[in-house]
């Protein structure tokens, strides 16, 4: 009669599946709650996102020709049916947000196993800086979304003698789409050259079909075809794409120390300058994935170690030149904390090559260690947004509190300032409020110096800043440094 060992046991057979299980439950439920109570309100880059998002219509096909289409499309369509409000502004973000996280997984278990996958979504996905990605409501997680998508389906459709068309049909897609986000062209060019480098990668798409083949590049140069419509009707567009000029600078010695500083920089006094919580990566990851350098250079034969190194050295002065992009090395450090843990965890295994019960009871340390460095990026993010000031003042919780005071005063004017009127005009259409009249001037409401409506004056209004007339209230929001009066109450003067 044999013993049961633990590889016996239930619970062990399916030790991914809870792991796998555990992670997603994890990660949706830290992108929701963060999406919702952290920070909170509108930050000046979502704003711009739904704006852009409302400008989208079929009827114009030229105003499809933006950046980042398939997010603002998915953005507006959110928009529509669930009004504006901070859950439907950041909800295309964390629908990506969470697709990256599951196509991390599944390509680091694919090229590694199931045990660096698990631990390596949970240090990438439930940091700081990807929840600060995901949970905005903005584009910016695009710049991982799309690699990640193709890395998927390269990782699905390879094996190792065929790639598969399908493959192809779907990553020229997916390609194509990509390119309408910025800095993408140069993601698309380090794949194709360290694949092309690798001759493992160089004798699957030999053997892939020509049709295939040219059927994504046309899909592709349909694509650059749009682009370059679009870059002739508005140049901005082609800028955005390539270069992003908003965040260009040519000062190489300047942009290396704001790298720098937001990679090491534990005090977060770049945060201020650059938005972004610094450091950017924690110094657990960033140790894991020195780890990795040196595990990818001595595996330097595989195809990951040519994709990485590639894609780095592609990256490197697309950041010296935009030092705020850092959301690009995400993808690329996956890879090198990845190569990391399997190479702690491979060490850790000769250590008890024969013994079950050993290896089982001496991973202990190594999963306390994995769950602090996992533990230590949701608390930092919640901590950071919650109370420090440069995070916690920069989303902007006016459009509720204007809200709260239309329903105490239905029948009051909302005067804004003239370049708040279009946010102000999306949030009154999408939320079927067309019976509050709005405005960016006094002349209406102003008659003899006497006020004709109860008025609801933003901070930034003519009549707010003037001082022309004391308001009989003033609504205020808390905030961590500078003035807290957000809105102006005004009462019609009686006659």
């Amino acid at each position: 009669m044999t013993k049961d060992t633990v590889k016996d046991y239930t619970l062990y057979k399916l030790r991914f599946w809870i792991g796998y299980g555990a992670l997603l439950i994890i990660l949706a439920s830290v992108l929701v709650f963060a999406a919702l109570y952290v920070p909170g309100g509108f930050t000046p880059d979502e704003q711009t996102s739904a704006l852009r998002s409302a400008s989208l219509s079929l009827s114009h096909p030229e105003t499809l020709l933006v950046v980042d289409l398939p997010y603002h499309a998915l953005q507006r369509l959110s928009i529509s049916v669930f009004g504006l409000s901070s859950f439907s502004v950041t909800l295309p973000s964390l629908l990506f947000g969470l697709l990256t996280a599951i196509g991390i997984v599944l390509v680091i278990s694919r090229r590694f196993s199931h045990t660096v996958g698990i631990l390596t979504g949970g240090i990438i996905t439930i940091s700081a800086f990807f929840i600060s990605l995901a949970a905005t409501g903005a584009p910016t997680i695009m710049m991982m979304f799309w690699p990640v998508a193709l890395l998927t389906i390269a990782s699905f459709g390879v094996n190792r003698r065929k790639l598969h068309p399908a493959a192809v049909y779907i990553g020229s897609v997916v390609a194509a789409l990509s390119l309408f986000t910025p800095f993408s062209i140069y993601i698309l060019l380090a794949l194709f050259i360290g694949g092309l480098l690798h001759p493992h990668i160089r004798y699957l798409f030999r053997k892939t079909p020509t049709e295939a083949i040219w059927t994504g590049a046309v899909v592709i140069a349909a694509a650059l075809g749009m682009i370059a419509y679009g870059a002739y009707r508005d140049i901005a567009l082609l800028t955005d794409l390539v270069y992003r000029s908003s965040h260009f600078s040519l000062d190489i010695l300047a942009n290396t120390i704001l790298i720098g500083t937001q990679l090491v920089d534990f005090s977060s006094t770049s945060t201020t300058n650059t938005g972004l919580l610094a450091p950017v990566f924690g110094l657990s990851a960033l140790t894991l994935a020195g780890v990795g350098v040196y595990s990818l250079a001595y595996w330097r034969h595989s195809v990951v170690s040519y994709i990485v190194f590639s894609w780095t050295l592609m990256l490197i002065p697309i950041l010296l030149l935009n030092p705020t992009s850092l959301a690009l090395l995400i993808v690329p450090l996956t890879f090198l904390v990845a190569a990391g843990s399997n190479y702690l965890l491979r060490y850790w295994y000769k250590l008890f090559p024969r013994n079950p019960y050993a290896r089982v009871f001496a991973l202990m340390p190594v999963t306390i260690l994995f769950a602090c460095i996992i533990l230590s990026g949701v608390t930092r993010y919640f901590y950071a947004f919650h109370y420090y000031a440069p995070l916690a003042n920069a989303p902007s919780h006016d459009t509720s509190l204007v809200e709260q005071e239309l329903r105490d005063h239905p029948s009051a004017t909302l005067l804004v300032a003239p370049s708040e009127k279009p946010w102000y005009r999306l949030y009154l259409d999408s939320n079927h409020l067309d019976n509050v009249a709005l405005t960016d001037s006094t002349d209406r409401l102003l008659q003899a110096g006497s006020l004709t409506d109860d008025v609801i004056a933003t901070k930034a209004s003519n009549l707010t800043t003037s001082g022309a007339l004391l308001p009989s209230r003033v609504t205020a929001w808390s905030n961590y440094e500078g003035s807290s009066d957000r809105l102006y109450i005004y009462k019609k003067t009686e006659k």
